[in-house]
């Protein structure tokens, strides 16, 4: 059944390690490429070098992620809708779905910017869209090894999914104001439900905040909770200054897409110490960050500080793990 309702919203990921892309051999003058979905220039049937994908967030129920891979003179960045694609035609003709889209792919540097515009459509059969970019134009819009990528996505109409949000979201105001301190914060109350456990209880499975205009948010600061909505809408970045109070938040809704990022930032950008990362990593549950602090752990030294307070919060499972990981350092 047709959605007319409008949705719009952005997913941005920041992609590192690009100076190993451009290093690679550039010709004087790359082919002109067909930006159109799926097309590749005649003769280019060189092996793709590598690919990484960002985190997957959820948009309106429904799982996004970013994408870059490698090609001959170009990068392809793509924006890829996680439902399920249908390789049978007989099959996938029982199971149609259709998002039609306009879509807007940003590269945000400190000194330049690139931008690529166009209407597509995500089904059973393609379930993402892509932009072939030049290696120049990454050049001119990189900070230092890293770019920075916006996708803005306008989606127009959907198709085949029947009545699925209507039944699992009541009738009621489709956005609300969240009161936290003396600031006020207008909201949807669907994207805050598909992201955050809490607030989809709030809203949807109590009967409390039905049909109000505002809700209270008790015991929270108004600036993080700013910092937090800004990030968890794609519109700021995870901070040294913001880690903190964002992780704490985000625990505190039930907000996975955010604890996710979290987690990729300690390991991949923060300067916090191993000891630091470690109790945060058990605190939060964050279990890619513990297995990198284990790995990193190269003394003894390192190991004690680790447990040298009260750790009330580190279970039997997580005491045999720094013991195992003791013997391997002998």
């Amino acid at each position: 059944m047709d959605k007319p309702k409008e949705k719009e919203f952005m997913i941005r990921h920041v992609f590192s390690n690009m100076n190993r892309v451009l290093s690679r051999v550039m010709a004087p003058r790359a082919p002109q490429v067909s930006r159109k979905r799926g097309l590749r220039p005649r003769g280019e049937d060189r092996p793709i070098m590598g690919s990484v994908s960002g985190p997957t967030e959820m948009r309106y129920d429904i799982p996004w992620h970013l994408g870059m891979r490698d090609a001959l003179f170009w990068q392809k960045f793509s924006l890829n809708c996680g439902l399920k694609t249908l390789k049978h035609r007989s099959a996938a003709q029982q199971h149609r779905w259709s998002i039609e889209a306009d879509v807007e792919m940003k590269f945000v540097g400190k000194h330049g910017t690139f931008v690529e515009k166009a209407s597509v459509e995500f089904n059973q059969y393609h379930a993402d869209t892509d932009f072939m970019v030049e290696l120049s134009e990454i050049q001119n819009c990189k900070d230092d090894d890293k770019l920075r990528v916006e996708w803005r996505v306008k989606i127009n109409k959907m198709e085949g999914f029947e009545d699925e949000e209507d039944a699992e979201y009541p009738e009621d105001k489709p956005t609300v104001v969240l009161v936290v301190g003396k600031q006020k914060f207008e909201a949807d109350k669907k994207f805050l439900a598909d992201n955050c456990s809490y607030f989809r209880t709030l809203f949807f499975e109590t009967s409390d905040e039905f049909g109000k205009d505002e809700t209270e948010i008790d015991d929270c600061n108004s600036k993080d909770f700013e910092n937090f909505l800004g990030i968890l809408k794609g519109e700021q970045d995870i901070d040294h200054k913001s880690i903190d109070q964002v992780l704490e938040l985000s625990a505190r809704f039930g907000c996975n897409p955010m604890l996710t990022k979290c987690e990729e930032f300690l390991m991949k950008k923060s300067k916090k110490s191993i000891k630091i990362k470690f109790n945060l990593a058990i605190k939060y549950q964050l279990n890619n960050l513990k297995k990198k602090c284990l790995s990193d752990l190269k003394s003894k030294k390192e190991l004690t500080e680790i447990g040298s307070e009260n750790l009330d919060h580190f279970t039997a499972a997580v005491w045999k793990e720094l013991f195992e990981k003791s013997i391997s350092l002998n």
